[in-house]
């Protein structure tokens, strides 16, 4: 290989592509869990961990999913190495992600064919796809495409290494890469079919047959999932809106994903890719069959998902990026027309407008502070339920890892779906069960709010996380008894309580017969054996955020105390609240006339 017309010894090109994989991997890692997991991460890890076993898995696919099984087969391997984290499940993509950039390596070269080797080429391809906006977003989420895309990138490389040389062990490669592609998702067929395109095209007698019976056989080992579960994928719902009209504007959309803001260097490259020509006989100048086979890849897959998206969702950067392997190919040709100082000075402006600019980012919905804000008061035994109309998947994953243990959690709108036979009076048993329970509504269904009366549950906290203009809301219901423990003389009434000795945390719920024009503090404390205070939490109702001039008459407030003591010796405390007003320490004793009520004792 050649720079600067002087030679490039191997270990210079080595240093040179593991800088190229270091920059993948910066960008691939740094910030990976910066962002909480949205729709389509969610329903990965719902299908991951609501479906015990590989059997339930695949059946769970077939029937709430439209994408087949390696993937998922793969990730539950990797957590059952790694862990569940949103950084364990997201490194798994970022992986893939590098070992596809290094992959361009061997691509390029059997691409190369018939073009002088150059230094630049690999490193140019390698460096496309390591810093392409799109691919570096779905390296950090916990889905199939960086799998895919290695698998289109070793179909590729197999099937050009077979034209070089068909040998049976380059097809069986070349086979197994296309079975891996078919079983990860259904539009890595594309490369099959532009690959059998290629072949009819430019190969000829046994050698085209041959190439055609191989294509077959991958599809004939695909056939007994799509025959028994694919084909009935097409009618779940999953994921049909989430495509992109067929239009102009979503085609330059496209573009300035795919190319970010330097897209007319690098379509100006893609076309010079494109009329790397050799000399052919009496037609001097036409586009030799490498080229042909990058025009198809780019060219019918947009072609293709443009038409077929009249009919399947199959429009969005997400889906089509499988022509990123491609994009970079035919900018790493491009360069091929320019000297060599002229390709450096090219692949440092791309290199510059990648590294200093994000083209595509999108904020997720903060569906992490949802299940962390239940979870930090929830109790076992309580019951989560949600009415989230496309996002419940997402809180499923959360509330797994935030609610306790022995925690029930139910999404209305999946009830609805799959087990429309015991709705609602199955939803109407399971809230009789229990006494507590957390419910997520970002949703125009008001339905749970009804089925939450009807079982004599009433709203106690609210809980608002924005998402721009959007209001997460989570609530908390419970079944309040119906005589107060005590009345103070300021109005206020402890309708209930519960001690929680593990957590050191005392959960008061409250109401006002009638309206209050102060703001109340409570006081809630403990005493040890002589009487000494030791401990103390001060605050308006439910932390502050319920201060008592907002009370309506008669609502239930919830409000938890979490106190923190210092080490304290064995022994046993009293938990007493009393009432204040910050101000002017004035107090307000019970109706029967004690400073504070006692709540109990606990063992500490």
């Amino acid at each position: 290989m050649t720079i600067f017309n002087r030679p490039v010894s191997r270990q210079t090109f080595i240093t040179c592509m593991t800088a190229v994989l270091l920059l993948a991997a910066l960008f691939r890692i740094y910030h990976i869990i910066q962002r909480p997991i949205w729709t389509d991460e969610g329903t990965t890890t719902f299908n991951l961990f609501h479906f015990n076993g590989q059997t339930d898995l695949i059946s769970g696919l077939a029937a709430r999913d439209h994408h087949p099984p390696l993937y998922y087969l793969m990730l539950q391997g990797w957590v059952n190495l790694t862990g569940d984290s949103v950084f364990a499940m997201r490194y798994f993509a970022a992986l893939v992600g590098i070992l596809a950039v290094a992959l361009m390596v061997p691509l390029v070269r059997v691409f190369a064919s018939g073009h002088p080797r150059s230094f630049i080429l690999p490193i140019a391809a390698a460096l496309m796809l390591a810093l392409s906006d799109p691919d570096i977003d779905l390296s950090q989420e916990i889905r199939f495409y960086t799998l895919r895309t290695l698998f289109i990138i070793l179909s590729a490389f197999f099937y050009l290494r077979w034209l070089n040389r068909p040998t049976h062990r380059r097809a069986l490669l070349w086979l197994l890469a296309n079975v891996a592609i078919l079983h990860t998702n259904y539009q890595g067929a594309f490369i099959m079919l532009f690959e059998g395109l290629h072949a009819l095209i430019y190969l000829r007698g046994k050698q085209r047959l041959t190439a055609v019976a191989w294509l077959a056989a991958a599809g004939i080992i695909f056939l007994p999932w799509f025959l028994g579960f694919g084909i009935g994928q097409f009618d779940n719902e999953q994921g049909v809106n989430s495509t992109l009209p067929s239009t102009w504007e979503t085609f330059v959309e496209l573009v300035y994903k795919f190319l970010g803001r330097q897209w007319p260097l690098i379509v100006g490259l893609m076309l010079l890719g494109l009329l790397a020509y050799r000399p052919l006989a009496r037609r001097k100048w036409l586009p030799d069959d490498r080229a042909v086979l990058l025009i198809m890849w780019v060219g019918l897959t947009l072609i293709i998902s443009f038409v077929a998206n009249e009919w399947f969702s199959i429009l969005s950067p997400r889906r089509v990026m499988l022509i990123s392997p491609a994009i970079a190919l035919l900018v790493a040709r491009g360069l091929l027309h320019f000297t060599p100082s002229t390709r450096l000075f090219l692949l440092v402006v791309i290199v510059a407008y990648c590294v200093t600019t994000v083209d595509d980012y999108y904020p997720k919905a903060p569906w992490d502070r949802v299940g962390a804000d239940m979870g930090r008061y929830a109790q076992s035994g309580d019951m989560g339920l949600m009415e989230i109309y496309y996002d419940d998947t997402v809180l499923y994953y959360y509330t797994d890892h935030t609610m306790p243990p022995g925690t029930v959690v139910k999404s209305l709108r999946m009830w609805r779906q799959f087990e429309p036979q015991t709705y609602p009076a199955g939803v109407l048993d399971l809230l009789r069960q229990h006494n507590t329970v957390w419910f997520t509504h970002w949703s125009p269904d008001q339905s749970g709010f009804q089925f939450l009366q009807e079982t004599g549950h009433v709203q106690t906290a609210l809980m608002t996380t924005y998402w721009g203009t959007n209001a997460l809301n989570a609530y908390r219901f419970d079944v309040i008894q119906p005589q107060p423990v005590v009345d103070f003389t300021n109005g206020m009434r402890l309708r209930q309580f519960e001690m929680i000795p593990e957590k050191m945390r005392v959960d008061l719920w409250w109401s006002a017969s009638a309206a209050l024009d102060k703001d109340y503090s409570v006081s809630v404390f403990l005493l040890d054996a002589s009487g000494q205070l030791v401990a103390q939490h001060d605050s308006f109702p439910f932390e502050n955020n319920r201060p008592t001039t907002s009370w309506r008459v008669d609502e239930a407030i919830y409000a938890p105390h979490a106190l923190q003591p210092a080490d304290l010796p064995a022994g046993t405390y009293t938990v007493a609240v009393q009432l204040y007003t910050y101000y002017d320490g004035l107090k307000y004793p019970t109706l029967q006339g004690d400073d504070w009520y006692v709540l109990g004792t606990i063992q500490r």
